[in-house]
């Protein structure tokens, strides 16, 4: 099994991110999962094997100022359907996972930017108000999403392939425009 999970980079706006930083970003979140599915091809289609790789829900969603990012995480669905279409009749199955938070080294710091922005005084506020209005109200956690990837990766899954899976607590479902009345009524 592969598991491509490579990520990061271009957290700016379309206007304000260069071709270096446009082409880093492109790089570390598409070119990496690209390059390692072609080289273990060979080998996933000798072991019928499997890829998961690793979007966000970025790849389905827009946020603010991380335009990089963003565009990097939808092509990688986009290369988990390519891959699952052109590879499926030769018994490899390629499959994505879309995270929402995930306590991890990369989300803390950017909980410990949010903190400093907004006056907390840790990370687990910042972690808090990202969640808010998630249904389960909490990040995932590394093994949560490693949990899903080993599904992905296990014959237990033998009939799923280009499937996106969503592991973000519920945020997909939040209907944006109507948390204003949530609030108001707490």
């Amino acid at each position: 099994m592969l598991v491509a999970n490579a990520g990061g980079h271009g957290l700016s706006t379309v206007g304000e991110t260069d071709d270096a930083e446009w082409q880093l970003a492109f790089t570390t979140n598409v070119t990496t999962a690209f390059v390692l599915a072609r080289e273990a091809l060979p080998h996933l289609i000798e072991s019928r094997g499997q890829i998961v790789i690793v979007s966000s829900l970025a790849g389905l969603f827009a946020g603010p100022s991380v335009a990089g990012y963003t565009v990097g995480k939808h092509a990688l669905i986009g290369l988990t359907r390519s891959l699952a279409r052109d590879y499926g009749t030769h018994g490899v199955r390629v499959n994505a996972v879309c995270p929402g938070w995930v306590r991890t080294p990369m989300a803390d710091a950017e909980m410990d930017e949010l903190a400093k922005l907004a006056g907390f005084t840790d990370r687990a506020e910042g972690y808090g108000l990202v969640t808010a209005d998630v249904p389960l109200g909490r990040p995932a956690e590394p093994d949560e999403i490693a949990s899903l990837i080993r599904f992905l990766g296990s014959g237990e899954s033998s009939i799923m392939t280009g499937a996106v899976l969503l592991a973000d607590g519920g945020a997909h479902i939040v209907d944006v425009p109507t948390l204003a009345f949530d609030h108001a009524a707490r």
